[in-house]
């Protein structure tokens, strides 16, 4: 990580449980540790950080892209991260502030 990479930064009004909204999305992830989380999401290599509590519940997290998507190289990252907060937050019945 160079510190280049596109990052969004999510703030939610209630709690989240991240593991459990990328399971309930059917989002390939991997826990990395209680603060970080490596996600597939359309071929793109994402991570998740938790930058206040922990993955299981949490109201302030960074997405960021590691890896542009394999099919879709140029894809505009920001519409990638957006798209994949909006997922993220459906499946956990969360509205984006």
């Amino acid at each position: 990580m160079t510190g280049d990479e596109p990052v969004q930064h999510c703030e939610v009004a209630t709690p989240i449980d991240l593991e459990g909204a990328l399971s309930r999305a059917g989002i390939e992830h991997l826990e990395v540790d209680e603060q970080r989380t490596v996600v597939i999401y359309q071929t793109a290599i994402l991570m998740l950080i938790v930058t206040e509590g922990e993955a299981t519940a949490t109201q302030r997290f960074d997405v960021e892209l590691w890896k542009e998507p394999a099919d879709a190289p140029d894809r505009d990252p920001a519409d990638l991260l957006s798209t994949f907060l909006d997922e993220l937050l459906a499946a956990a019945d969360i509205p984006r502030q």
